[in-house]
């Protein structure tokens, strides 16, 4: 008896020395790979594809595989937990959170099901941090710009600054590498046309850079309400 008690302690002593280690980890895939920073407006979120959307508010914790989508007039500011990127979810898109658990690093992984995303990312060193459309695979080494996807596929992708590696996912599957200052479009063929960004795509990514929001109070028989809202939709 006393011998089974002292296995069982021995057991016990291994289980949470394994614990503080962080060598035995029971559920990995609950551990949030981003945070959603900021809503505005129209905003949900699901725990995965077969799952209902539900009402996204501030500090709502991203997990692998999970999606966010914003409506009309609405935006959404996710931040990674590892502090490695900032994305900025504009209005009608749709986007799913990837992210591999590693020793000291977490590989992250945004796809891009339509609509347009502004990114900030920091310089990556072992770390991947990838942007995926339903046209191309890009991979971020710290830079900034944004990403659009249009209703066919088709893929616009604004180099800021740093440097974007691009491999198309269709057709011909062309690569090639984007520099700050230009632009890069992707279609269903696997074709990657690289051109110095337009005073148009500059403004469209000023235009996606800003997330200030007014408020405004409106009195109702129930009583006063506020309303938040992004300008540039005035």
């Amino acid at each position: 008896m006393k011998a089974n008690k002292k296995i069982i302690s021995v057991i016990l002593l291994i289980v949470i020395s394994s614990f503080i280690t962080g060598e035995f980890l029971i559920s990995n895939d609950e551990t949030p790979i981003a945070l959603i920073k900021k809503v505005v407006k129209d905003v949900t979120y699901k725990q995965n594809e077969e799952a209902d959307w539900e009402l996204a508010k501030t500090g709502v914790p991203l997990q692998n595989g999970q999606e966010v989508k914003t409506g009309t007039k609405s935006l959404a500011l996710i931040l990674f937990t590892d502090g490695s990127g900032l994305l900025r979810v504009r209005e009608n898109s749709i986007l799913h959170i990837y992210g591999e658990q590693e020793v000291n690093k977490l590989n992250k992984n945004t796809f891009i099901q339509k609509g347009q995303l502004g990114f900030q990312v920091s310089k990556q060193e072992d770390e991947q941090f990838k942007f995926t459309t339903p046209t191309v695979v890009a991979s971020i080494r710290g830079t900034g710009g944004f990403i659009d996807v249009e209703n066919d596929s088709s893929t616009t992708i604004v180099c800021e600054s740093g440097l974007i590696e691009l491999q198309a996912t269709g057709g011909s599957r062309q690569s090639g590498s984007l520099s700050g200052g230009n632009s890069a479009d992707i279609g269903a063929d696997g074709q990657i046309n690289i051109n110095p960004t337009t005073q148009q795509q500059q403004n469209q990514l000023n235009m996606n850079k800003q997330t200030e929001t007014k408020k405004v109070k409106i009195k109702t028989k129930e009583g006063e309400i506020e309303i938040e809202y992004l300008p540039e939709y005035e």
